[in-house]
């Protein structure tokens, strides 16, 4: 879930868009806008950028043979590099065809050069529920669709619907809501998992992992969990140290729930990070490829990778065991992998 959308231009010297959940619309260069841009919006990609196929693939092909078979199905459509292309899929439809798309690494690094989003879309994806006629955004004409398109405004055949701000921002966030566009930010595109709530939060959320990773979630072999637990307390010393200019303690996470500023609020971030680690502990098959405190509603903003399409409501279920309240959104299919966007927080009337 997000409340800002960042829309890149066709061109490099062209205009973006910032839209904001509440209908406001910011256009300008791009380079003018991203310095304002958080973290916590979704980009879209010019649809010309992106190649969207159906993909025929049988139930019994896999992982990383699902990549493949995508790739060489349409290596007669694609005039690039087959073997450069970053592939994203879809979840299967019921004739068996699964939403591909495909775009050159070239472009991603381009579009994440500038910021860090929380994921990345294709115009014409994000805009599928908009209805079937063709859409004029910024200098391109977008036909919307999960195997949509879009061409520059001078190849189009017709100048495209023009919408105002407020049906624009509707309808990408009913469709982004919803969870079924497909989210190019994964495989080596991946984002790392960030605390975006002041130093002293992120500070505790390194040391929390530690003590879960410590405990065993299940997450990793032990050998694993201890590699990565000695870097996350590395990490986690060394932002203490940046925000106090002192050694940091042997119980870090203590230390910053008792010096952090009244508007991180790092009691509720503790509270929804330790209930949050016994939830997934009756769930050892669920795992958190990203996490982010939202300090405004005292709720952790997840993306979560489960074992099946089941598992999300399991999960649900096992936050209320723990007074919190998990709200997911859809669940997709994606490289093989079930994916997620989730919110986490304490169950009405709790306190933290």
């Amino acid at each position: 879930m997000t409340d800002t959308v960042f829309i890149l231009p066709g061109y490099p010297d062209g205009e973006a868009m910032i839209v904001r959940r509440s209908g406001s619309v910011q256009r300008g260069p791009r380079a003018e806008l991203a310095p304002s841009l958080d973290g916590t919006h979704a980009l879209l990609l010019p649809g010309q950028q992106v190649r969207a196929f159906a993909t025929p693939l049988p139930d019994k092909v896999r992982g990383a043979d699902r990549i493949n078979a995508a790739r060489f199905a349409h290596e007669d459509r694609i005039a690039s590099d087959l073997d450069a292309l970053h592939i994203v899929l879809g979840t299967q439809d019921g004739d068996g065809n699964v939403p591909t798309l495909m775009v050159s690494p070239g472009d991603m690094d381009d579009a994440l050069a500038d910021n860090d989003p929380r994921a990345v879309f294709a115009d014409f994806d994000a805009l599928a529920g908009a209805g079937p006629d063709p859409i004029s955004l910024l200098e391109r004409v977008v036909l919307p669709g999960k195997l949509g398109e879009a061409v520059d405004a001078d190849w189009a055949d017709a100048p495209g619907l023009s919408l105002g701000d407020a049906d624009l921002a509707r309808a990408l966030f009913a469709r982004l809501d919803a969870g079924e566009a497909l989210d190019l930010r994964s495989g080596p595109y991946r984002r790392r998992i960030q605390v975006q709530a002041g130093p002293w939060a992120r500070i505790a959320a390194v040391a929390l992992t530690c003590v879960a990773l410590g405990t065993g979630l299940g997450l990793a072999d032990a050998r694993a969990k201890t590699v990565q637990a000695d870097a996350l307390r590395a990490e986690a010393a060394a932002l203490y140290t940046q925000a106090t200019g002192q050694a940091a303690p042997d119980n870090i996470a203590r230390a910053a729930s008792r010096a952090a500023p009244a508007d991180t609020d790092p009691a509720a971030f503790l509270a929804l990070s330790d209930r949050l680690f016994a939830t997934l502990a009756t769930q050892p098959d669920v795992r958190v490829e990203r996490m982010s405190f939202d300090v405004t509603e005292n709720s952790l903003r997840l993306r979560l990778i489960y074992p099946g399409f089941e598992a999300a409501g399991a999960l649900e279920r096992a936050a209320l065991g723990v007074g919190a309240t998990l709200t997911t959104g859809g669940v997709r299919e994606q490289g093989g992998r079930y994916v997620g966007d989730a919110a986490f927080s304490l169950a009405s009337g709790d306190g933290a």
